[in-house]
């Protein structure tokens, strides 16, 4: 039984008419009519009842139908679910709770598996990333803290390796009202105006959040943020990833601040099953930390 004549069948449950089949799928009313004609030779059972100018499931067509309906969508599933598979196997996907560490593993990465495409993902909150690891969305996830599940066997459920450390600062003139400041609290900058990246990961909320009253004057762009930053008065943030992307002019100062949870310590993380496929790059990001 071909798929083309499950396909018309169930093209033919939905819209009834062979002229409107016809019109949907593209091709012929005869073409259609031999096509649902060899279709009951196949299951040797009449489903159809036919007038001079029309063709009509019957009862026993519409059950066809609904089997065909079922067909088609795992016939559907099958396709997404082999190329889906062939396309992670192509591509290194990884997942982060914050920009910085996705800079650094992408180069590692690239060494590692030559010939790979590499394709990263930034979030928020660490939710999706660890659904997303459990489901082989991602290979391998970066988060705030390592995972420690394990199975009922008391197995470790994945394998967490310690990765780069970011600490947060804040840019200022040499002229701004903090600039004599050795460090600052988040709360210190409460009613500042800030220019700030939209797309920090957890930077963002951690910010957002524990500085009261400010005026944050959100860029999307990290190139016209930096050139905001360099001309301007106005304070940013930076950390000591910074330099990488060219957000730290010499010109200004760069203030610690002092809250724990914007100085942080990075955990890249892959499922405890997949130790062997990874161990090249577990012992890379280990090297970083040296």
């Amino acid at each position: 039984m071909e798929t083309y004549m499950i396909e018309q069948l169930a093209a033919l449950a939905e819209h009834k008419t062979l002229s409107k089949v016809a019109e949907v799928l593209h091709i012929s009313q005869p073409a259609i009519s031999r096509s649902m004609q060899k279709l009951e030779e196949e299951l040797g059972v009449k489903i159809f009842e036919r007038t001079k100018n029309r063709i009509v499931l019957n009862e026993i067509g519409e059950i066809a139908a609904k089997h065909a309906q079922h067909i088609l969508s795992a016939h559907r599933d099958m396709l997404y679910a082999v190329r889906e598979s062939d396309r992670r196997r192509k591509i290194f996907t990884f997942g982060a709770i914050a920009p910085a560490p996705m800079w650094e593993l992408t180069p590692i990465i690239s060494q590692l598996y030559l010939g790979m495409g590499i394709h990263s993902e930034l979030h928020e909150t660490e939710t999706e990333l660890i659904q997303g690891l459990e489901n082989d969305v991602y290979r391998v996830i970066i988060l705030l803290h390592p995972l420690e599940d394990k199975d009922s066997t008391g197995n470790p459920l994945y394998i967490s390796t310690p990765f780069i450390q970011e600490n947060l600062a804040l840019l200022v003139s040499k002229t701004h009202r903090l600039a004599r400041k050795k460090s600052l609290f988040l709360k210190d900058l409460a009613g500042e105006k800030l220019l700030i990246h939209n797309k920090i990961g957890f930077w963002y909320q951690v910010c957002k959040t524990k500085i009261p009253n400010a005026l944050f004057l959100e860029q999307n762009d990290l190139a016209a943020l930096s050139e905001i930053a360099n001309a301007s008065a106005l304070p940013t943030f930076v950390t000591n990833m910074s330099d990488r992307i060219g957000i730290q002019p010499s010109e200004k100062l760069a203030i610690p601040i002092l809250d724990k949870e914007v100085n942080v310590q990075f955990w890249c993380i892959c499922k405890a099953s997949k130790k062997k496929d990874y161990a090249a790059l577990l012992n890379a990001i280990a090297l970083v930390q040296r």
